[in-house]
């Protein structure tokens, strides 16, 4: 006998036998007998195993007897149990013999692969429900279904979910934590601090920066720190021992007993201003921060009153500044040419290769960039020698084709470049290239004196010198022509101009002592201040010729340094500066820093042009002084107006 399979039949059948019986591993079959090829119809008994992929019975046999066959077709009723159909291969062997036959079975071939649809049966074992492939009908499931079988897009209790689209609820309960786009309406209660934006303002932060405009109509409060208020500026009174200063605020110290330290922001913007007026006896204090200062030449009418020792001890000759007075060169009447490039603090000595030699004068530009020297000494024509420049600051010299001569004196124009040098029994001379190169002028007229000492205007163009028992002459063209200023003859040691060359200063000393003589008309005329006399060897002026300086002495006498705040009308002697054989003073531009030297001692350094920089700076001023100032950047303040004394330390 030959089975023939019908699988599109055995499946309709075992997919429809399943709902129906209280055995769920049971599933039918359905097949076709046929003889010799011609379908049968009778009586039979069946026998069915179940085989392995390796030929082992795995389950079976199971007996079916009577079976009635009808034109060779079949079904019969299977159930091996559980755990038979497990996901692994399996093949159904079938046996027949008829009906009451006591002959064995007749095993027919081949053995039928079972595919997926009676595998079907695996539903009832949820752990393996991935094998399950035919619908199947959500009332026939029992039991819970394990979170492993679920599809990763199931969302479950223990997971965090974030839903792709809407989640649409009229309730939800719990503590909401993480729930985002929740509309502010379905909010109840006070948000905390915490969970809001760093963006919100809070009226318990003390610093609030507004990227944009802030509107009110109204401000209440002292409005300390507001910028840019048109026409608004706030005033407060501070009666404690210090505060922080805002800008564009003035502050009123009302303290008795103690000075209130004013501290300055650290981080201020160009154009912000501060006030402060002292109303208490214990005045205040103006504090810096780092890098900070406070330009302070113009804050006290008396210059020169505090003096500090640098430099080595030396036959000093004479000293010139730059317009800063960051730059000051000084000479030595054998020795060397020494350069401070910080105010006088520290001091190297410069064109030293050229061995000693007898120096007598130096001219520095308004930049420091540019210097130039004489050589030569009044007394003796045995100390001749000739005049050196330089155009880095006095890193390096270079003689000039002026010639071994005398020459007692040197000024510069404010750029370096225009030169007036001038010999003692000799000529003046000019150089227009930073003095490299020189000319005599004037031969005819004044033509050969004893000069003794020269001074230029910020561009040349202006030149005054003095000689000794003669005049001084003026010059308006650099030196092409002279006139003679003054008719009696003195012996005149030290002459200084202005900027402009419309205020003179030259002063009579020399071997005996003489008065200062002022010019405010370019030397058309001269006044002597007859209260004060000395043996004046240098004089040095402000740019405006208001602040003026002279030094009396000589290389055996001693003498004092003298300020005058009045462009010369009275003198007064500076400070703390001691008694000295002083030869040579300079003055920067406004007059705030001064420098002198004094043969057989020190250079000595007088600065009010600024609090020294950083914390260790500030201002001070005692009852009934104020002061107003506005920060320039670049670290620095500038004073715009002030009352009384104020002193910078």
């Amino acid at each position: 006998m030959h089975m023939k399979f019908n699988c599109y039949t055995v499946v309709a059948f075992l997919f429809l036998a399943l709902p129906a019986r209280a055995q769920t591993t049971a599933f039918t079959y359905q097949g076709q007998l046929t003889g010799s090829n011609i379908a049968v119809t009778g009586t039979y008994d069946f026998r069915f195993r179940i085989f392995d992929a390796n030929s082992n019975v795995v389950a079976g046999p199971l007996t079916n007897a009577p079976v009635g066959v009808t034109n060779g077709l079949f079904t019969v009723a299977l159930d091996f149990g559980t755990g038979v159909f497990n996901g692994s291969s399996r093949a159904l062997e079938i046996a027949v013999r008829g009906y009451g036959d006591t002959n064995a079975y007749i095993a027919l071939s081949p053995w039928q692969t079972l595919t997926s649809v009676p595998y079907a049966i695996q539903a009832i074992n949820a752990s393996n429900a991935v094998a399950l492939t035919a619908p199947l009908q959500v009332t026939n499931l029992t039991g819970t279904i394990p979170n492993a079988l679920l599809s990763t897009n199931v969302a479950v209790l223990t997971n965090n979910v974030i839903f792709s689209g809407s989640v649409i609820a009229t309730n939800f309960t719990g503590n909401g934590y993480g729930l985002s786009n929740v509309p502010a309406t379905s909010l109840i209660g006070t948000i905390p601090d915490a969970r809001l934006s760093t963006n919100v303002a809070l009226q318990s932060n003390p610093n609030l920066n507004f990227a944009g405009a802030v509107s009110a109509t109204n401000f209440t409060g002292a409005g300390h720190g507001l910028t840019n208020v048109p026409g608004a500026f706030f005033w407060v009174t501070v009666s404690n021992t210090s505060a922080q200063i805002q800008p564009n605020v003035g502050y009123i110290v009302t303290n008795n007993t103690t000075p209130v330290i004013l501290a300055l922001p650290s981080s201020p913007s160009v154009g912000d201003v501060y006030k402060v007026a002292g109303v208490g006896a214990g005045g205040w204090i103006i504090a810096q921060n780092t890098n900070q200062t406070i330009a302070a030449g113009n804050l006290v009418s008396s210059i020169g009153q505090n003096w500090q020792t640098n430099g080595p001890t030396a036959g000093w000759s004479s000293i010139a500044a730059s317009a800063s007075g960051t730059i000051i060169a000084a000479t030595i009447n054998g020795g060397y040419i020494y350069v401070s490039t910080n105010s006088g603090v520290t001091w190297l000595p410069r064109n030293s290769s050229q061995g000693s030699l007898n120096y007598s004068d130096v001219a520095v530009s308004a930049d420091g960039t540019k210097m130039a020297a004489t050589v030569g000494n009044i007394n003796t024509t045995s100390d001749n020698g000739y005049i050196w420049y330089s155009t880095d600051s006095g890193a390096t010299w270079a003689s000039s084709s002026s010639g071994s001569k005398q020459w007692v004196s040197i000024a510069s124009s404010a750029n370096g470049t225009n030169l007036v040098a001038a010999v003692y029994n000799g000529y003046l001379y000019v150089s227009s290239n930073a003095g490299q190169g020189w000319s005599a002028v004037g031969t005819t007229v004044p033509g050969s004196l004893s000069w003794t000492s020269v001074a230029s205007s910020a561009n040349g163009s202006n030149l005054v010198a003095v000689a000794l028992g003669g005049q001084i002459f003026t010059s308006t063209n650099a030196g092409s022509s002279w006139q003679q200023r003054t008719a009696q003859a003195l012996t005149w040691t030290t002459v200084a101009s202005s900027s402009d060359g419309s205020r003179l200063v030259a002063a009579v000393g020399y071997n005996q002592s003489g008065s200062i003589y002022i010019s405010a008309d370019s030397g058309a005329t001269w006044t002597a201040n007859t209260t004060t006399s000395g043996l004046w060897t240098s004089i040095a002026s402000s740019s405006d010729g208001n602040r003026l300086a002279a030094v009396s002495g000589s290389t055996s006498v001693s003498g004092n340094i003298y300020t005058s705040t009045d462009s010369g009308s009275t003198w007064t002697i500076a400070g703390n500066a001691p008694s000295a054989e002083w030869m040579g003073i300079a003055s920067s531009s406004d007059g705030s820093l001064l420098a002198a030297v004094a043969y057989g001692g020190n250079i000595y350094v007088s600065s009010q042009a600024s609090t020294t920089p950083g914390t260790a700076g500030y201002l001070s001023g005692a009852q009934h002084t104020a002061i107003e100032l506005i920060y320039a950047g670049n670290n620095l303040f500038l004073p715009l107006s002030h009352e009384g004394t104020i002193r910078a330390y």
